[in-house]
């Protein structure tokens, strides 16, 4: 049973209440009546009575009488949010998803929601129709303007929707015998609301949002699911949207709040520093990333959370407190140090650390400018001791294993013998960025030096939070570039960047090409709209691999593949048909993602067009006779011929290092069975996923 009713709950208190107009324009009141207070106070206070008519004392008068009607619209203001916030307070929403038909749905309603229900409910009363999730779609619609933000940047129109739904809107008699039971409500109405419960209760809401119910919709509405699957949509991305708009109004609600220690810690300090021993020296070679962080605008961290929480704990010990960030390029470890900057500025970090300075040590910068290795010993040691007298550093260094060698050779430079004695004072704490090859190359073989540090690693943010992050760059961009981008152009921005550059970490990879498309179209007429397809060009330009859109052109070869092949091959009806079938399969991207377009073992006597049917489909298919890797595997007849594949320290592989430079080609494996066994089951992993590690640990797709 679907127990639903909004006259049974306090939020219909509120919702009546916004009826009445003294509540529905009390914040205009109040602010309309502050202002005139604050202006006739101050023509009071200034005694500007020569230029008026009336005397100073009457506009002392008018200044309190506004003040009183300021104080009274404040008054009712604060009454009627109170009770918006308070009506779902006792509402326990795990109750009503375990037990629905125990608890009046309706009461765990957050009021924009109840007051959607209620006109929804009032509409379907008077023209005796049932309520179906249409009229709840149309009211949502029809009701909130926030929703624009989420609509246009999935390029969908919410008026012209609502003009849509106002046809789609069946009505139908019922018996008035429903009607006065108050069972109007359709089966796709309660299974809205379930759903908008259940969704709801995972997000740990408190209240049925608008929100919710709009992915609800997006679940079990027809008219709204089919907009969707029109525009390549799915519930997923109204989601997305929807957390990305709650979080700019977050980030929106914060800075208004001017008085947050946060906001007020951007307007500067006086003396803080004094407090603590002057860094002269260091102060000439480094970059002060608390000063960076300071002087603009506070981000949310969005990823990483996790190492700079292990980073505070290790830089909080008494003993071994250093750092050494291990990681691929890309990943995101200087975001990590801004994020522990920014922590330690607002005093939000570990209590050792909070007001610390988060430093970045420039040698280069250093080395550029001392002449002699003597000099830059004599001044990297005066760094390191104002870092201890200072006592209120976190030293960072980038690209660390550039300068610990075992031996240096010329223009380079071994810190380690200057380092290490500091590394044991409790006031010097170092947080040394690396790579894993640079960790293992160099400072892994310093046994002494790394004994003190504590290593944290880096792995690549999920795609969802790289979403997230590049959510969070967008308006830089757009402001910078002067254009729009939707929400599906970010959407494969992470899908492209994760399967066409295997070889760059995440999120560079995808900052990298939001950057490039935004760029590429601002650069076109007329034209300020970043598009899926706009991102589709700039892969496809950079990896010479067809995507998005299929062209004339393309289409054209892609449907006569077998007529083009047969030119050139006599017979051979079924390879040629399997061969065609797979390339418009893997063009359609309705075939197995995780393995490369299509695997084939041709079998047949010499002569008969095994080899030639590979050239034939390099030229017809792939375009130009670059994108063939021919291997003669009678050439790999015993193991150690396994690293001439896949490469090794001293020589780069026949096969990675190709695919690595044009992932977009075929690979001709002749004379296969001549092969030794074991390198033949090389290939096992790349036919069952799609990748193969080198000589060198990468990873190298055939996807």
């Amino acid at each position: 049973m679907f127990n639903f009713n909004l006259r049974q709950t306090e939020v219909y208190e509120a919702v009546k209440w916004s009826r009445s107009l003294m509540f529905r324009f009390a914040a205009f009141f109040k602010k309309l009546f502050l202002f005139l207070f604050v202006l006739f106070f101050l023509l009071f206070f200034f005694r500007f009575t020569w230029i008026f008519y009336f005397s100073h004392t009457k506009f002392l008068g008018a200044s309190i009488i506004f003040l009183c009607l300021g104080v009274y619209f404040l008054i009712l203001e604060l009454f009627f949010n109170s009770k918006k916030r308070n009506s779902v307070l006792s509402a326990n929403i795990k109750q009503a998803v375990i037990a629905p038909e125990k608890q009046n749905l309706a009461q765990f309603l957050c009021f924009e929601t109840a007051q959607v229900c209620w006109n929804a409910e009032n509409f379907a009363k008077k023209n005796k129709i049932f309520l179906n999730s249409s009229i709840l779609f149309y009211f949502i619609l029809k009701d909130n303007h926030k929703l624009d933000f989420i609509f246009s940047r999935l390029l969908l129109s919410r008026k012209e929707i609502k003009k849509q739904m106002e046809k789609k809107i069946e009505i139908k008699d019922f018996d008035s015998s429903i009607l006065q039971q108050d069972q109007i409500y359709s089966s796709d109405f309660q299974e809205t609301i379930r759903n908008a419960l259940e969704i709801a209760c995972e997000k740990e809401h408190k209240s049925v949002k608008i929100g919710d119910i709009l992915i609800a919709l997006s679940k079990n509405n027809l008219f709204f699911r089919e907009i969707l699957i029109n525009k390549k949509l799915k519930s997923e991305d109204i989601e997305n949207m929807l957390m990305w708009q709650d979080r700019i109004e977050n980030t929106i609600d914060q800075r208004k709040k001017f008085w947050k220690y946060e906001n007020l810690i951007q307007k500067g300090s006086i003396a803080k520093d004094w407090a603590m021993g002057y860094t002269i020296t260091l102060d000439k070679y480094a970059i002060d990333w608390t000063k960076i962080i300071k002087h603009r605008a506070f981000e949310q961290i969005t990823v990483h959370n996790t190492e700079i929480t292990a980073i505070e704990r290790v830089l909080s010990r008494s003993r071994i407190n250093n750092v050494l960030l291990a990681g691929k390029p890309g990943t995101g470890r200087k975001s990590i140090i801004q994020g522990l900057a920014q922590k330690c500025l607002i005093g939000k970090s570990v209590p050792d650390l909070n007001y610390a300075r988060v430093i970045e040590l420039d040698l280069p910068l250093l080395l550029s400018q001392i002449k002699s290795f003597e000099e830059a010993e004599a001044v990297l040691n005066k760094i390191f001791e104002e870092t201890v007298f200072a006592g209120n550093i976190i030293l960072v260094i980038d690209e660390f294993h550039h300068y610990i060698k075992i031996s240096p050779s010329l223009g380079s430079i071994d810190i380690s013998g200057i380092l290490y004695p500091f590394l044991g004072f409790s006031k010097f704490r170092i947080v040394a960025i690396t790579t894993y090859a640079g960790l293992h190359k160099h400072i892994e073989k310093n046994t002494s030096l790394i004994s003190r540090f504590e290593k944290i690693e880096v792995l690549e943010p999920s795609k969802k939070e790289t979403l997230i992050l590049l959510e969070n760059l967008v308006p830089e961009f757009e402001k910078k570039y002067n254009v729009f981008i939707t929400g599906q152009a970010l959407k494969n921005i992470i899908k492209y960047s994760e399967r066409y550059f295997p070889n760059i970490a995440f999120p560079k990879k995808s900052i990298d090409l939001l950057d490039e498309t935004a760029t590429y179209v601002s650069s076109l007429p007329k034209k300020n709209l970043v598009l899926a397809e706009d991102v589709a060009e700039i892969v496809s330009n950079k990896t010479e691999i067809p995507i998005g859109e299929i062209e004339v052109k393309e289409k054209e070869i892609l449907l006569n593949l077998e007529k083009l092949i047969h030119k050139r091959i006599i017979n051979q009806e079924e390879a040629v048909k399997e061969i065609s079938s797979a390339l418009r399969r893997a063009r359609a991207e309705i075939t197995v993602k995780k393995k490369p377009i299509g695997s084939f073992l041709f079998l047949g006597s010499t002569g008969v067009g095994k080899t030639e049917t590979a050239k034939v489909l390099k030229d017809i298919y792939f375009g130009s006779r670059k994108k063939i890797i021919r291997l003669d595997m009678s050439e790999f007849q015993t193991t150690k011929d396994i690293s001439r594949l896949i490469g090794s320290v001293d020589q780069q592989g026949l096969l990675t290092t190709k695919i690595r430079q044009d992932p977009f080609s075929l690979i001709l494996l002749d004379e296969i069975e001549k092969a030794h066994s074991n390198v033949l089951n090389l290939f096992l992993q790349v036919l069952d996923e799609g990748h193969l590690t080198d000589g060198f640990g990468r990873k190298v797709s055939f996807l």
